[in-house]
């Protein structure tokens, strides 16, 4: 009988505690918080905020610069895919606290300007196909370490919805090949 009062007992305490600190504390448990984000984590947010914003100033200027109809229409694509993805990227790494980039990498926007360099002619198109090709296959490799190794399930979530259009696009420019 003493087990079960004391039981009852610290079972009413337990349940007092939590009404009394469950308004401030049960949302903390709730929503994840930054120091739940490993290494990992934050380098697949950083790494694919920056080849989205690669993607799509890259797709954008296959607009005006290829001569091809499949490389524009490939463009198009990754305008709008890597533009969703960036949108699902940005708002994690906002409701996890990891502050993002403002910008690509300087390879990034030293292969941007190569690319320009090329514009209109179709050494442009080439050359576009096969920058385009290994990028996706480093983000595909990077999507599935944190989709193996990640901790925060909100960036797991974020790149296993990533991993499919990221293996289509790898798909579109196949080793420099176009297929829209």
């Amino acid at each position: 009988m003493y087990t079960t009062r004391s039981r009852a007992r610290f079972a009413a305490v337990c349940a007092t505690t939590l009404c009394v600190l469950g308004a401030t504390s049960l949302p903390a448990l709730a929503s994840p918080s930054p120091s739940t984000v490993s290494t990992l984590d934050r380098q697949l947010l950083t790494a694919a905020h920056q080849g989205n914003l690669w993607e799509i100033t890259t797709g954008q200027q296959a607009q005006s610069a290829a001569t091809t109809a499949c490389v524009k229409r490939v463009g198009t694509h990754l305008i709008h895919d890597h533009s969703a993805l960036d949108a699902g990227v940005v708002s994690t790494a906002a409701k996890l606290g990891v502050a993002l980039p403002s910008g690509q990498t300087a390879e990034q926007l030293r292969q941007t300007a190569g690319l320009k360099s090329l514009a209109g002619t179709p050494a442009y198109d080439a050359a576009w196909l096969k920058a385009q090709y290994p990028a996706h296959v480093e983000t595909l490799a990077l999507i599935d370490k944190e989709i193996g190794s990640g901790t925060n399930r909100l960036v797991k979530s974020l790149a296993k919805s990533a991993r499919p259009v990221v293996a289509r696009h790898i798909q579109m420019v196949n080793h420099g090949v176009c297929h829209a």
